[in-house]
């Protein structure tokens, strides 16, 4: 969720970094020590490392880094190549869509995730009044009184929120919708090709790697989705994934096409998956750790 961007002044020399230290110290501005005593070749551009992932830094630095961490410096810092001193020049926090924003009120934010209390004292030990939140008390004022990262805990709270409130719209109710026409929700199917071959949903549309950006673009945000796999065993990352991009109104099919032929359209054949012979669902999104996401 963080992307810093990092100088440094590196030499193989520990007393050249121990002198560097104490110039910074003294008040000596980075790009003038770097000049000094760097070794690196980043020293052409005033130690300049570039935007890094946030767990890059945390290796390289031995720490946790978060949004309050900008003109930081760390160091020395001995690695297998040498000695570092390091300063956060920059951070982003990536956003994570969600219910919440800085000016949310924190009685809001008890009363629509009561979860939030025990999640928020464990992760960054904001704990609750014993008078309770006052009604003109916000997330980010609650943050800046205690000194703690306005941005990451709101990113922190809407994935949190997602993770715990999938929608689900049962078969029944879905075929009501789809008989009276009073709403025109999107089907997606999330299945693999020879899944929708043995049985499909009339309407839906199947999405795949190749595919998946067209049609997600394609789409009004404010439209009912509804998502359809074997078993609804898929479709809850998808549908946080969905949300994450700024589509709110998203729900699951309750038990998949398998409840859907069970209760609606016993026409449709049934199958079953057998995990043991290696069966895995293609990949529609990117998993992290890989090559780009979409």
């Amino acid at each position: 969720m963080i992307k810093v961007r990092a100088s440094q002044i590196f030499s193989h020399s520990m007393e050249d970094v121990v002198a560097a230290k104490k110039a910074l110290d003294a008040g000596a501005p980075f790009t003038e020590v770097v000049e000094k005593y760097s070794t690196c070749p980043s020293k052409q551009n005033q130690g300049d490392l570039g935007w890094m992932p946030e767990d890059s830094v945390e290796t390289l630095m031995g720490e946790t880094v978060s949004e309050n961490d900008k003109g930081k410096i760390v160091g020395p810092v001995h690695s297998q190549y040498g000695y570092h001193i390091l300063m956060i020049s920059e951070i982003q926090v990536e956003k994570i869509e969600g219910p919440f924003t800085a000016s949310t009120p924190m009685k809001e934010v008890n009363d629509k995730f009561p979860d939030a209390r025990t999640l928020l004292f464990k992760k960054f030990q904001i704990g609750l009044p014993v008078a309770g939140y006052k009604a003109e008390e916000t997330i980010a004022s609650v943050c800046q009184a205690q000194n703690k990262p306005v941005n990451e805990i709101v990113n922190f709270l809407n994935a949190e929120y997602s993770d715990k409130h999938i929608a689900v719209i049962s078969p029944e109710e879905l075929d009501i919708k789809l008989q009276t026409g009073k709403s025109n929700p999107a089907l997606l199917d999330i299945r693999e090709s020879w899944e929708r071959d043995i049985s499909k949903v009339k309407g839906a549309e199947l999405i795949t790697r190749e595919n998946c950006e067209s049609i997600i673009n394609a789409l009004d945000k404010n439209r009912e989705i509804v998502l359809i796999d074997w078993k609804q065993d898929r479709s809850p990352s998808f549908s946080k994934w969905l949300r994450q991009r700024g589509f709110e109104n998203v729900k699951c099919l309750e038990g998949g096409i398998d409840a859907w032929a069970d209760r609606v359209d016993s026409s449709l054949n049934r199958y079953d998956i057998d995990e043991d012979d290696g069966y895995r669902y293609e990949d529609i999104i990117e998993e992290p750790g890989d090559a780009h996401s979409h």
